[in-house]
């Protein structure tokens, strides 16, 4: 195996992980906030059909339990590739923010970009899933900072204006020492 062509080995090895499966399924994570009801819960993952949402209190879990066909069927409605049959709620010890930042959708001409920055040996649809998913991300964080977020600087992670450290590295926007 040529150790220098990292998609000689990679291209083989996402299609045996089903990769580009995995990425679709996790569509509604970036299309909860179409839902409406991003300002109750935040999307978090999906995981064998069942969307993880983080909730800021058991009320509001209890409520959207309640309401959970109608929930799925919204889902399902924005996103049928992610195959979404439950909803787990996880109360998340602070209360979340409501989500305000919409976030324009990429233009062709965005994930026409990202895809052409791909490289080549990528297997064809696996590229064109991660060039959807990657454009989507850059505009969320466009968004974002336009909002008056910040990117930290020792990790790259876009974050909110609310927000006073990087919750992956623990830095302020300043960076260390500020």
């Amino acid at each position: 195996m040529n150790t220098k062509d990292i998609w000689h080995w990679l291209g083989p090895l996402s299609k045996a992980w089903n990769a580009e499966d995995r990425l679709l399924e996790q569509k509604a994570v970036l299309l909860w906030a179409s839902t409406g009801l991003a300002h109750l819960a935040r999307a978090l993952y999906v995981d064998r059909g069942v969307l993880h949402l983080g909730v800021g209190s058991h009320v509001v879990a209890a409520e959207l339990n309640l309401i959970k066909r109608q929930v799925l069927a919204r889902v399902n409605a924005l996103a049928p590739e992610s195959g979404v049959t439950d909803l787990c709620f996880h109360v998340q010890g602070t209360p979340l923010a409501p989500c305000t930042i919409a976030v324009p959708p990429p233009t062709p001409v965005d994930v026409q970009r990202v895809h052409r920055g791909l490289p080549p040996r990528v297997p064809l649809r696996l590229r064109r899933t991660v060039a959807r998913v990657q454009a989507w991300a850059e505009a969320r964080d466009t968004a974002i900072l336009r909002s008056g977020g910040w990117r930290c600087r020792e990790c790259g992670l876009v974050v909110t204006a609310n927000i006073g450290k990087c919750p992956h590295c623990r830095i302020d926007p300043l960076g260390p020492g500020h």
